[in-house]
């Protein structure tokens, strides 16, 4: 049955018997009806929301049984990472200073280089990094930049940008 029905039926065989066994005034039956009309109210407005079956809907999945039978666009890149090669420009210092060089993501979870540097010398480093991201921060000791990682060689020096 229902749940509107049975509610309905319920609400109403209440209503009914304490009218008949309750001898009141015509004022209490008045409150009481006024009373009873909007429990009625609450009890139907909250049916009308808590009985509804959740509707599902499954679509079902392509069968493939051979994967030579998958067909993708000709410019579909099926790589997931990005190959970048870092230059970085060394400057003159008056003593020899060695650090970490580190190459991270912008919220510094994820490491993608670390490597030990001698701040008056070039290199050429390469690294990959997932082909989503779009900035890395590059750090030497105190020294720290976000520069783009859009394209494949990036430039790095110690100075300010």
């Amino acid at each position: 049955m229902n749940c509107h029905i049975l509610i309905a039926i319920w609400s109403t065989r209440l209503f009914f018997v304490s009218l008949n066994n309750i001898k009141i005034c015509n004022a209490m039956k008045s409150r009481k009806i006024t009373t009873f009309s909007i429990f009625l109210f609450a009890l139907l407005l909250m049916d009308g929301t808590g009985c509804r079956k959740e509707l599902t809907i499954t679509v079902p999945a392509p069968v493939v049984e051979n994967p030579l039978e998958l067909t993708v666009s000709n410019n579909f890149d099926w790589k997931t990472t990005r190959d970048i090669t870092l230059e970085v420009t060394g400057i003159t210092v008056p003593v020899s200073i060695r650090n970490t060089l580190w190459v991270k993501s912008t919220d510094e979870e994820k490491v993608y280089l670390k490597n030990p540097l001698f701040m008056d010398q070039n290199y050429t480093l390469k690294f990959t990094i997932p082909a989503y991201e779009t900035e890395v921060m590059i750090t030497y000791g105190s020294i720290w930049k976000i520069v783009d990682a859009t394209p494949e060689v990036i430039h790095f020096n110690y100075l300010s940008q």
